[in-house]
């Protein structure tokens, strides 16, 4: 359901990563670091959402390559050879790797962490990440690896029993996933997606409830159309916005707004065809062009008008990351040695799920990513009617870094058929 006043007014505090007893001690951000980190994750992002956005052509995407990254980052902590080499380059990981990549995202995640970690969700927005390795009872893990996924990702290892206790220990995980979304990521690993043979998984939770800086009123949104991409017109809640200051931006076949959250720290841009073909702008879609987007914006006073929306789409990753370039790593040649001297390690599959919620108020969403891994009058200025299929990308404006990105086909379709 779309988010409620009195929802976003009362914004549940989330658990961190783990219990205070257990919080590994972070490696302190380098703050040099983090604009490479910056690029890599623009980099990845626009990769694999144009890879899931041509798999579901006239559908509605979201997903959130922000925690994808952070999973496959602490899988690739363990890779070496060819593996590692392959997943270097679908991460977009700068030089020196493997060090640089840790280092960047280390300091990004501690750097969104410190801005939003206490929001309120009203005044300034909640934004929580969290990350966990969960191993089989007695794995003997490589010294060098747990320390990193301790020191630049704060996930410390939760030893559990995948072959005795083998959907206890899934529902175990997914609690943990859903106690950190918000109950919005409530079954991340699936029935039959773990196995006694699993070896161990890495978790990544990412959760955002965020006020619009200017709200809208809710009296005024109304039925309105909007055209699909295959020409069917839909009738929709569009709400409808003030005159306010926003940043906008004009490209080759293409308008953007930059709408906003409170706190001015965060916010989402919609990136709106001009001639009717989101496939178009898509096909553009890569880090210089995100890059220059995120930092392109001058603001203008515009007159917003945008639908409601809710949607939810849980995603198996392997085949995309395998067919973006990273093959080795689920497959037998899988190089896996940095982990642990478990023999023949490999990438069974990457569960995602991404949540997203936006109405008069603001905005909600969750994502999770596990790594399953196991052997073989105010001046006038434009108007802005988001009546037909656009992107959307939700960012932090410090660091130009995305965190959500998706496409509204239809804003009524709420999940995949």
């Amino acid at each position: 359901m779309p988010l409620a006043a009195a929802a976003l007014a009362a914004v549940p505090e989330l658990p961190g990563r783990l219990t205070a007893t257990s919080d590994p001690e972070r490696v302190p951000p380098d703050p040099a670091s983090a604009e490479a980190a910056a690029i890599a994750v623009r980099g990845f992002t626009t990769d694999l959402f144009r890879s899931l956005s041509s798999a579901a052509a006239g559908a509605n995407v979201v997903c959130a390559p922000y925690s994808v990254a952070l999973a496959l980052a602490m899988t690739r902590a363990g890779a070496g050879s060819t593996t590692a080499d392959e997943m270097d380059a679908v991460l977009h990981a700068p030089h020196p790797r493997p060090v640089a990549l840790d280092s960047g995202l280390n300091t990004v995640d501690q750097a969104l962490m410190g801005r939003y970690r206490d929001g309120d969700g009203i005044k300034q927005p909640k934004m929580v990440t969290a990350n966990a390795l969960w191993t089989r009872l007695g794995l003997n893990l490589d010294p060098a690896f747990r320390d990193t996924l301790a020191g630049y990702y704060g996930a410390a290892p939760h030893p559990v029993d995948f072959r005795g206790a083998t959907d206890a220990t899934r529902q175990e995980i997914n609690t943990w996933v859903s106690d950190r979304t918000n109950a919005k990521i409530p079954e991340l690993l699936q029935s039959g997606s773990v196995s006694p043979h699993t070896t161990l998984i890495l978790t990544n939770t990412t959760y955002l409830r965020a006020a619009w800086a200017y709200p809208f009123s809710a009296p005024a949104t109304a039925a309105a159309p909007f055209t699909r991409d295959d020409g069917r017109v839909v009738e929709v809640p569009m709400m409808r916005g003030p005159f306010d200051p926003m940043g906008y931006l004009e490209g080759d076949g293409w308008r953007a707004v930059d709408v906003p959250f409170a706190g001015g720290g965060l916010a989402m841009a919609i990136v709106l065809p001009a001639r009717d073909d989101l496939a178009a702008v898509e096909a553009r879609l890569d880090e210089a062009w995100l890059g220059a987007l995120l930092r392109g914006f001058r603001f203008e006073t515009v007159q917003l008008r945008l639908p409601r929306w809710t949607f939810r789409l849980p995603a198996g990753l392997g085949a995309v990351l395998s067919g973006l370039g990273m093959p080795t790593a689920f497959s037998s040649r899988a190089d896996f040695t940095g982990m642990s001297d478990e023999p023949s390690l490999r990438i069974d599959d990457v569960a995602h799920e991404t949540f997203i919620a936006v109405d008069e108020k603001g905005t909600e969403a969750a994502a999770a990513s596990a790594v399953i891994v196991r052997p073989p009058s105010i001046p006038r200025g434009p108007d802005f009617f988001a009546d037909r299929p656009f992107l959307y990308i939700i960012h932090d404006r410090s660091s130009g870094v995305p965190l959500f990105i998706g496409r509204v086909h239809d804003p009524l379709v709420t999940a995949p058929a």
